[in-house]
């Protein structure tokens, strides 16, 4: 009796265990309840947390919206930056008198990137006078015939260059303004001679560069900076000649 009674004992026992195996399901799904510990803030699009090893992921459209949240800087805004200020008040300067113009051009160059405006002025120096001539003839004997004809026209202010380069050419008078000196060559021309006006001496072109400073700069620093012979203070607002 004790015997039976043991065997139907173990027989309960055995199918339990096989019900229990049978029903207990996935070991990973008994995991899943077993508590990790307090909640965690969840992003969305975040995998659940399952484990050990798992990282948060944010998602490409949070990234692309802080990526667009601060726009680049346009060119207009870098050029508002970086515009040069004028003086105030203002103030304009002459730097020169250059050499010649490729000399001048150079500087204008320079100064643009440095100033607020920039301009190049050349200045003709006033001829101390204006004389009528004519052009060297082949020799004295032909210099004399050419008196002769100018005094058979009328024409008696005359003096025959002995030597230099403009030896036997001949000077009909010297004239203080230059409306005077081409009309006696006009006259001389009429009459049949070659005779023609021009100033006294070379005419000088001096170069200068017109600048308005810009703010914290200064004519001198400008002057370092191309080399010019000198600066001179000059109304922003002048329309006349600097010298």
């Amino acid at each position: 009796m004790l015997l039976r009674a043991t065997v139907v004992l173990l027989v309960i026992l055995n199918f339990g265990v096989a019900v229990w195996w049978a029903v207990r399901g996935d070991p990973g799904d008994a995991a899943s309840l077993v508590d990790t510990g307090p909640s965690t803030l969840q992003l969305v699009g975040e995998p659940a947390a399952g484990g050990a090893g798992r990282s948060a992921s944010v998602p490409p459209e949070s990234l692309e919206s802080e990526a667009t949240a601060a726009p680049a800087a346009t060119d207009e805004d870098m050029a508002i930056d970086t515009a040069l200020r004028a003086a105030d008040p203002a103030q304009c300067v002459a730097l020169g008198p250059f050499a010649d113009a490729p000399t001048r051009d150079e500087a204008l160059a320079q100064l643009s990137p440095v100033a607020v405006m920039v301009a190049a002025r050349d200045v003709g120096e006033t001829p101390r006078g204006w004389r009528v001539w004519m052009a060297p003839l082949p020799d004295r004997a032909a210099a004399d015939a050419m008196v002769a004809r100018l005094l058979a026209a009328g024409f008696n202010d005359y003096y025959v260059i002995a030597d230099g380069a403009e030896a036997n050419g001949i000077a009909l008078g010297r004239f203080g303004s230059e409306a005077s000196a081409r009309a006696r060559a006009q006259a001389l021309r009429d009459a049949g001679f070659d005779a023609d006006a021009a100033p006294l001496g070379s005419t000088l072109v001096r170069y200068w560069v017109d600048a308005t400073l810009a703010e914290g700069d200064t004519g001198d620093a400008l002057r370092s900076r191309v080399g010019a012979a000198r600066v001179e203070t000059r109304d922003c607002n002048a329309q006349q000649v600097a010298g």
